[in-house]
């Protein structure tokens, strides 16, 4: 028998000024990613590119950073883009009706 155990949340920044995010993003780590991207804030940029092809789970606290950042940014001018989001994540965002909010790539 095995047992499986969660993946706990990667962020990574990488060379092309993308979050890679990985793992589990729920109430435990959602604080993580919103550091991450508060970080990335302050930084004064106008767009941020969450790469989130390496979410294998995420629940509404997860959510709701996502929707965070993207009020936070568009409230500035700027946008936060989603890339590569798996079926899973876009299962998740067309039930919240996140999809037409959030932008996806």
């Amino acid at each position: 028998m095995t047992t499986s155990h969660p993946l706990p949340l990667s962020v990574v920044s990488q060379p092309d000024g993308s979050i890679l995010v990985g793992g589990e993003l729920d109430l435990a780590s959602a604080p993580r990613l919103r550091a991450a991207l508060q970080t990335r804030l302050d930084s004064a940029t106008d767009e941020v590119i969450l790469d989130v092809s390496g979410l294998t789970f995420c629940d509404s606290s997860g959510l709701s950073v996502l929707v965070w950042g993207h009020q936070t940014l568009l409230g500035t001018g700027g946008k936060l883009i989603l890339r590569h989001p798996p079926e899973r994540l876009l299962r998740l965002l067309r039930t919240t009706q996140l999809d037409g909010e959030l932008n996806l790539q």
